[in-house]
């Protein structure tokens, strides 16, 4: 059967979906990488709401990063960092120094080509009337490679 998805067997021979075909990335040094086991670890983060890994035909692995504005701004709060906007926050060097050690603390679980060299915070939340988002609230990755295309082009300069 043709779904569409990637699987992996288990030891027990259980079967289980890792990905789907469409979204895997194939690294320029030929690596096969599910992205959204690397995005799942990143967004145990509580300040992390999303991750889009980037790096079909790249060097290495890169991110767009949403906050989740709530946990974020708390932070801020208790660490007196002044703020007014999600884009206030996600241009603050501080929450910058917070998102690399949070991406640091999962890249340490990963092996190094699936490790996530370089991110960028997205400066405003994805939003399903801007069509970046699906109903169920899943990102369109099309959408935001196209979108975001100067902020991935500055990751890989």
């Amino acid at each position: 059967m043709h779904s569409g998805d990637i699987g992996q067997l288990d030891h027990d021979g259980h079967l289980f979906v890792v990905d789907r075909k469409k979204d895997i990335i194939i690294t320029s040094g030929g690596k096969n990488i599910s992205p959204s086991e690397i995005e799942n670890k990143m967004k145990c983060s509580p300040y992390l709401k999303e991750a889009i890994v980037i790096g079909d035909g790249k060097k290495y692995l890169t991110a767009l990063i949403q906050l989740d504005y709530d946990n974020v701004g708390n932070w801020a709060q208790n660490n007196r960092i002044p703020y007014t906007t999600y884009k206030s926050l996600a241009v603050n060097s501080e929450v910058q120094k917070l998102i690399r050690e949070e991406i640091d603390k999962v890249n340490q679980a990963l092996a190094n080509v699936e490790t996530v060299k370089k991110f960028k915070i997205l400066e405003k939340e994805l939003d399903q009337d801007d069509e970046e988002l699906t109903a169920t609230q899943k990102v369109k990755r099309k959408v935001i490679a196209k979108r975001f295309q100067r902020e991935i082009d500055e990751l890989y300069r």
